[in-house]
């Protein structure tokens, strides 16, 4: 009996020990002890570059090959051996200077055979005249009696003369052809420039209407480039330009747009663009491959964006500011551009110092904390 009412008394405790019930329920909410489990995002490590103003320009940028378009092919006009080289190729000549002789024997014997026959036949013109003269005055002298000489034989002498004072013209046209022929033996540039080739060595036959040498004048270099027509509008004759070359590194050579055409290419919707470079001392090889920078419109207080911060989607452009420890994402509304920024135009939410992503953006999403790296 003692036993049993020892284990009934046991049960009761146990009980008593057991989780309460739904009503009273201890509320844990409250208690400083309990801490959510969601994990806490790290910041991301960047590096940041600040925008600033500054001045950026709208370019037109293209490459043309340097071009004169004063260039001469000297051909020779009589197939003569080359006796005499004069110029080589880079040498500076004037208007008519000589650049080459060719073999002029033959040419000088004909022009000193021309020269006899020309006063042959002007000896034979005076004589005609003289007897034409003396026939005339005997015509005349007779009057009304009987001529001391035939009008026939007054009309022949006329007719001697005038076939001698033909001989005489046609005479001084073979020596003037000779003359020609005399001087086609020496090679001469009909322009001032420089020599550009060369293909003739002495010892050579010079072939008639094969070139011999080439001037052009470097004088006035001129760059010839293509631009679609909707490019039509911006451009204008005397706009300046700078072009630069690979092969001259460190050199800037200035120019102006020289004429714009008026008519555009329907096959290929282009417009021809003439530019003059103008060199000064400096030497532009012609041929020579150069890249155009023509201005067209200058912001010298833009607001500037590195191209590094830069990011893209759909089309469009975008950085992450640097804004209370956290990225915000903010579109870029784009402007002018050059090689290492873009100009933030009206409208962008960004103001000049806030810091740019430009490195670990593409590990951001809009919101996330940050953490600027040490420079």
């Amino acid at each position: 009996m003692r036993t049993s009412t020892l284990y009934l008394l046991l049960l009761g405790l146990l009980a008593g020990c057991g989780p309460p019930s739904n009503g009273d329920s201890a509320d844990t909410s409250t208690d400083p002890k309990v801490t959510s489990s969601a994990p806490v995002k790290e910041a991301v490590l960047i590096r940041v570059r600040p925008a600033t103003r500054g001045l950026i320009q709208r370019r037109l940028e293209a490459t043309a090959n340097v071009e004169s378009l004063d260039v001469v092919d000297v051909i020779p006009e009589r197939a003569e051996p080359v006796v005499e080289v004069l110029v080589e190729e880079g040498d500076s000549v004037v208007a008519g200077q000589e650049l080459a002789r060719l073999r002029r024997d033959q040419a000088e014997l004909l022009r000193q055979e021309a020269a006899v026959r020309v006063t042959e036949t002007r000896l034979g013109t005076q004589q005609a005249q003289r007897d034409f003269e003396r026939n005339q005055r005997l015509w005349q002298e007779g009057g009304n009696s009987p001529r001391l000489i035939a009008e026939q034989a007054l009309e022949t002498s006329r007719q001697v003369w005038d076939t001698a004072k033909s001989a005489e013209a046609s005479a001084a046209v073979a020596l003037d052809r000779a003359d020609w022929d005399l001087e086609r033996c020496t090679l001469r540039t009909p322009i001032a420039g420089t020599v550009t080739f060369r293909d003739l060595s002495v010892g050579d036959m010079a072939t008639a209407g094969q070139r011999a040498f080439q001037i052009a004048d470097l004088s006035a270099p001129k760059l010839i480039f293509y631009r679609p027509q909707r490019e039509l509008g911006l451009l204008r004759d005397g706009q300046p330009l700078v072009a630069t070359s690979e092969a001259m590194p460190g050199s800037e050579v200035p120019g102006m747009i020289e004429r714009v055409s008026p008519v555009v290419d329907p096959t290929t919707g282009t417009v021809k663009v003439v530019a003059a470079l103008t060199p000064g001392e400096m030497r532009v090889p012609m041929g020579i491959l150069m890249r155009l920078i023509l201005v067209l419109e200058s912001r010298p207080q833009a607001l500037l964006i590195p191209k590094e911060a830069l990011l893209y989607e759909g089309g469009g452009a975008y950085v992450f500011v640097v804004r209370d420890g956290r990225a915000q994402r903010v579109e870029v509304i784009a402007g002018f551009e050059d090689a290492r920024h873009l100009e933030a135009a009206a409208g962008t939410d960004l103001i000049e110092g806030e810091l740019l992503v430009v490195v670990g953006g593409d590990r951001l999403a809009d919101g996330d904390p940050v953490e600027v790296a040490a420079e």
